[in-house]
């Protein structure tokens, strides 16, 4: 097989797979992808361009038309694009995935305190209605001291209560949402 490129035609079908280069290798088709022969297929070494190949190259088809040229230009310029807005919406899915995972993080921690505040919930309801039951109970009898201190006990609670269940809707501080663009 000759080096020279003269040799060589654009008809693919006169390509032998078995064709050796300079340097005894076996010759391969490649398909370059530099933006002035866009798509154009050569035959090369198979260690061309690495340390020990012998740069055996010889093209396969024509050269690309001024046209051609041109498109590979906007599609090049079009990939660019793309690749660029790929790179942010990955870097804009892991800050969703952040957000996310501290999201069901804090999900977590008030599912815990919703659990405890319904438990002490449950005990202050059954507290007031033991309360209230002692209550009724003095009332046919007579309103003393007694009774003034029962109805501050209930007030006592009832306001703890509400301070609980505030502190539900208070401890989660406003700045600690995530923030999306």
């Amino acid at each position: 097989m000759s080096s020279s490129s003269s040799n060589y035609t654009t008809n693919y079908s006169q390509y032998d797979e078995d064709e050796r280069c300079r340097c005894g290798r076996r010759v391969v088709m490649q398909t370059s992808l530099t933006v002035k022969n866009s798509g154009r297929r050569f035959l090369g070494c198979t260690k061309y361009k690495e340390k020990g190949g012998c740069n055996f190259f010889v093209w396969i088809d024509p050269e690309t038309c001024p046209r051609g040229l041109e498109y590979a230009k906007i599609m090049q310029a079009k990939k660019e694009e793309l690749e660029k807005q790929v790179q942010e919406l990955k870097m804009i899915t892991e800050r969703l995935e952040r957000g996310r995972q501290m999201v069901e993080e804090q999900n977590d921690v008030l599912v815990v305190k919703l659990a405890d505040l319904t438990e002490m919930n449950v005990k202050l309801t059954a507290t007031i209605e033991a309360l209230n039951a002692q209550i009724g109970a003095r009332k046919t009898r007579e309103i003393g001291p007694s009774y003034v201190r029962n109805i501050i006990v209930v007030v006592v609670i009832v306001f703890v209560i509400g301070v609980l269940m505030s502190s539900v809707n208070h401890n989660t501080p406003k700045e600690k949402y995530l923030y999306l663009p």
